[in-house]
């Protein structure tokens, strides 16, 4: 396949449906490939045992708050160096996508690092204790060693999405995800029966080391697939920091980085405050999350496109473009959640026995319903999140995209959850209103935002920085 040319202005002067369906629709895959994958890694992992399962749940905030940072930088990076391209400026977008790389490699050694060593305090602080500790302890530290592949492959994703090449970035995470899956039983299970050989019996540690393993294949197919596609001619020798540049992508990278961080930490207080009504909960939630994560992913996938379409329309100063494109991913993102809406409702209980058997505490059965009901109105909003996200980071207006991701959590959910827990006595039902009230009121802020600022011109001031 040819190399995608800065002549080419597909995302500039392409038909808005077919650019949005065109960058979109590998997104939604490769979304859909990824939460496949989990989905799996969890059905392995819940072979061994319940709490097996809960610890592999009960450990994402803490994963995901290092690998913020680096989701920060991949997606500021993202944001620049399409705008330097919708502006015509290759070399501003090849100085800034060697800095991404080169800043995503060290930074994710450091926090890879740290992470190993501070994993058995943090999740004390959690307040896993007993089995549930150590079972968290050992996936969770094994996991932070592959924190430095997802550092890098950041850098060099952000180059291929600022050229809109989506569909190679799913391909390779399909190949990443198929390896996962084939590695899982190998290195979890004693014995594979429907394969009749012996596996390494690993574990919950096996789980983990083939998602490193993964990982690491992932990594190793992006770099090759750069060097393949990309028309920024990435050189490993050109990997020299640029301080003026680094400050501008930590400048962009930071508030995203930030928004995913508090997130992050938000995210471990709503874990302890879920665990404190019992392993129960935390197992329903967890399980209700991979299945409604299925049907979001059109919506996810939209939002997600609109950071590299926005910012290369908004790099070539086509700004009633950009706002027409938005509008018209908002009109799909609203149609697709009124259909995952209906489906949840529908399919409840088939969804469901994917994780839960009928033999099963039917308590859970009765918490993960409940849960999936409030669940499906979650959806609908989550697609409008997702849809403000992107177009303020395809901006380059990341500030925006923190207050939404970290004010979500700090300013609404967990002080919603505190009030009725302390004055109402709701049980897990407090967790499930905390979560709706949340995402609808967040996005009335998104929508305060978008309709309140002159984006005009704080693009021009933005394009006025960066050159």
């Amino acid at each position: 396949m040819k190399k995608t040319n800065y002549t080419d202005n597909f995302l500039t002067t392409g038909p808005m449906n077919r650019v949005i369906l065109t960058i979109s629709v590998p997104l939604m895959l490769n979304n859909l490939v990824r939460t496949l994958f989990n989905l799996t890694d969890g059905l392995f992992v819940a072979q061994i045992s319940a709490i097996d399962f809960s610890a592999t749940a009960f450990v994402w905030p803490l994963n995901f708050l290092f690998i913020a940072i680096g989701l920060g930088i991949g997606i500021g990076s993202t944001a620049l160096i399409a705008q330097m391209i919708g502006a015509k400026q290759a070399t501003h977008a090849s100085r800034y996508a060697h800095n991404a790389v080169l800043m995503t490699f060290v930074i994710g050694f450091i926090m890879s690092s740290l992470g190993y060593f501070l994993s058995p305090s943090m999740l004390s602080w959690m307040g896993a204790r007993g089995e549930l500790l150590e079972k968290s302890i050992i996936y969770l530290q094994i996991s932070y060693l592959g924190l430095f592949f997802d550092f890098t492959y950041f850098g060099f994703q952000a180059i291929l999405n600022a050229q809109g090449q989506t569909k190679v970035i799913t391909q390779i995470s399909i190949l990443s995800s198929v390896t996962n899956i084939i590695l899982d039983p190998i290195f979890i299970f004693k014995r594979i029966d429907f394969l009749h050989i012996n596996g390494l019996g690993l574990g919950i540690s096996g789980a983990a080391w083939a998602t490193v393993l993964s990982k690491l294949f992932l990594l190793f197919l992006i770099i090759w697939q750069t060097h393949r596609r990309s028309s920024i001619r990435f050189s490993f020798r050109r990997l020299q920091p640029d301080i003026e540049t680094i400050k501008v992508i930590a400048k962009i990278a930071a508030p995203t980085a930030v928004g995913y961080c508090g997130s992050a930490m938000g995210f471990t207080i709503l874990n302890g405050f879920i665990q404190s009504y019992g392993t129960t909960t935390l197992a329903a939630y967890s399980m209700v999350n991979r299945v409604t994560d299925l049907l979001t992913q059109p919506q996810m996938g939209v939002g997600g496109a609109l950071t590299s379409i926005i910012g290369q329309n908004m790099g070539a100063q086509l700004y009633d473009r950009a706002h027409k494109i938005f509008n018209r991913a908002m009109t799909i993102i609203l149609v697709t959640s009124v259909i995952s809406c209906i489906l949840v409702i529908i399919f409840k209980y088939q969804l469901l026995g994917i994780f839960i058997k009928n033999n099963s505490n039917p308590e859970l059965w009765r918490l993960a319903i409940e849960y999936l009901y409030y669940s499906a109105f979650i959806i609908f909003f989550m697609g409008m999140f997702s849809a403000y996200i992107g177009f303020f980071q395809g901006c380059g207006q990341t500030k925006y995209s923190m207050y939404m991701t970290i004010g979500r959590l700090w300013c609404l959910r967990l002080p919603i959850i505190w009030l009725l827990k302390t004055f109402a006595n709701l049980g897990p039902s407090t967790v499930w209103i905390a979560m709706l009230l949340s995402n609808c009121l967040i996005v009335v802020f998104g929508f305060l935002v978008y309709r309140h600022n002159d984006w005009t011109a704080l693009a021009m001031a933005n394009s006025t920085d960066k050159s």
